[in-house]
Order: C-alpha cells, then structure tokens, then sequence
C-alpha cells in the first residue's frame, strides 16, 4: 500500500482555529472522494505547537501510485489541488512511502 504524507503551513494571516476547521471541514470533504483512495487522515497540530514549521500533516493511502496519480489528474483533485492552493502556504512538502506498521 503507498501513503502520501502531505505537511502543509496555513496561508499567513489565518488563524491556527480557522485552518483547523477548514482542514477538517471542507478540505477533507473534497479530498475523501477521490478516487481509488483507501483511507484519508488529517492530523492538525495542538495549540503548544501552532508556531511550527508544519500545521498539518495528511496521510492519503492507494494501493499503487498509479491510483495516486489518476486521484490527484481527476476532476476531484484538480478541485482539492486548488483548495490547498488558496489556504496553504507554498512551502507545502510531501512524500510518498510504504509503511510498515509495527503495532496496531
């Protein structure tokens, strides 16, 4: 299975409450409709570490990056794809790995 770790920054100027609810609220409502996506986290820093260099970190799981890359070519990432545009910074980083989990 791959998972894309996404770290985004919120846009500057917007508060770490309002990228929380729009992380959560909206962006995640676009985004776990792509296609071929398996599971869809959202993890959004704590209040302690609202000045860090990340306020975000999104795991989006396919079983190939084939269907990674026809998700983010779909109508529905082109539309999540702008919705990060307009909310985050462009220093976002991701990565794609296999994980391994260890405990579950």
């Amino acid at each position: 299975m791959l998972k894309i770790l996404s770290m985004m920054k919120r846009k500057e100027g917007m508060s770490i409450q309002d990228f929380r609810d729009w992380a959560i609220n909206t962006h995640a409502v676009i985004g776990k409709d792509m296609p071929k996506i398996r599971h869809y986290r959202v993890n959004v820093v704590t209040d302690d570490h609202a000045d860090g260099p990340y306020d975000l970190v999104s795991e989006l799981y396919f079983d190939n990056e084939d269907d990674f890359k026809a998700a983010l070519g779909s109508e529905i990432g082109a539309k999540a794809g702008a919705d990060i545009r307009e909310h985050c910074a462009e220093d976002r980083f991701r990565m794609m790995t296999h994980e391994t989990i260890v405990v579950d």
